[in-house]
């Protein structure tokens, strides 16, 4: 029980480092990105080194959700969306903010409406499964809740089914992981169990071909089948966390989410203690986040 332990702060801390490191080259083409990376050197927003994004925001009202209510709450996790929004924080995803604000209004359809009126182009971004990946941590010991949790967590925002699916893949792939499954089937387990959804088979092609034969880094960067395809292709081939997550983000695009969807998924496997400690040392609110995770920790444990 204590492996698992270490491995949900694990994927708690990976998501967190994964999305700091790729803020600094959110929306650049791989050309442009230095190689070799740059790790924890660079700043965004005129914010320093180490400083995460809506990515890490999210995420930490889900496990902080989570660990206070041992289950998902849907309209406590709203409320906590809402709360952070108030504060205006400098990165939030339009499809988010557009819900939110609709929701803030009174709207509590706003994220069905927007798949509605906006239509399935632009509807399939990335704001969900960016920080799903703490609730598959926390049911590690009981994946099938995931089937009904998982696309009602992406449906708070993102409604499009293709959201939907990407957030049970990778929540499934993270509670094996956390448990110990060894992350080739893990991956394999999970694609499996979603390939009959809403863009299944393109999941199944993309966690092998993203960034190889289908690149991520051009106008459609924020889609979320690329983010969960490249990050479980990263996981499913485990190269190591600091590797692992320098691939990543040298691919370019959406640097950040591909970053926290892989780095969430690299820490579930190699768990805290396999974590660059150079890197964590520059973690903004790394103490605060590490005490939030053994939470969801105790959580998941209980």
């Amino acid at each position: 029980m204590e492996d698992l332990r270490e491995r949900v702060v694990g994927c708690v801390l990976g998501l967190a480092l994964g999305d700091a490191l790729g803020a600094p080259f959110e929306f650049r083409r791989r050309e442009a990105i230095p190689v070799p990376l740059p790790a924890f050197e660079l700043g965004w927003s005129g914010l320093p080194p180490g400083t995460w994004t809506d990515d890490t925001a999210m995420a930490r009202n889900l496990w902080r959700s989570l660990a206070e209510h041992r289950r998902l709450v849907p309209a406590d996790l709203v409320a906590r969306h809402l709360e952070w929004l108030a504060t205006d924080p400098p990165d939030v995803g339009s499809v988010t903010r557009s819900v939110l604000g609709k929701i803030r209004e009174g709207d509590p359809d706003a994220a069905a409406r927007y798949v509605a009126e906006r239509g399935p182009e632009v509807s399939a971004g990335n704001g969900s499964v960016m920080y799903c990946a703490p609730l598959g941590a926390f049911r590690a010991t009981r994946p099938e809740s995931l089937y009904d949790e998982a696309p009602e967590l992406s449906a708070i925002t993102h409604w499009d089914e293709r959201c939907r699916t990407a957030c049970l893949a990778v929540t499934l792939a993270t509670a094996a992981l956390v448990h110990g499954t060894q992350p080739g089937p893990a991956v394999e387990d999970a694609v499996a169990a979603v390939v009959d959804r809403e863009g299944g088979e393109e999941l199944e092609y993309l966690v092998v071909e993203a960034g190889r034969a289908r690149r991520i880094d051009g106008p459609d960067m924020g889609f979320t089948l690329f983010t969960a395809g490249i990050g479980l292709q990263v996981a499913a081939e485990a190269p190591g966390f600091e590797e692992g997550l320098r691939r990543v983000v040298t691919l370019g695009g959406d640097t950040d989410t591909n970053g926290a969807v892989a780095g969430a998924l690299l820490g579930a496997i190699y768990g805290r203690a396999g974590l660059p400690p150079a890197w964590l040392r520059v973690l903004l609110d790394r103490g605060a986040i590490e005490e939030e995770a053994e939470a969801l920790a105790d959580a998941a444990t209980a």
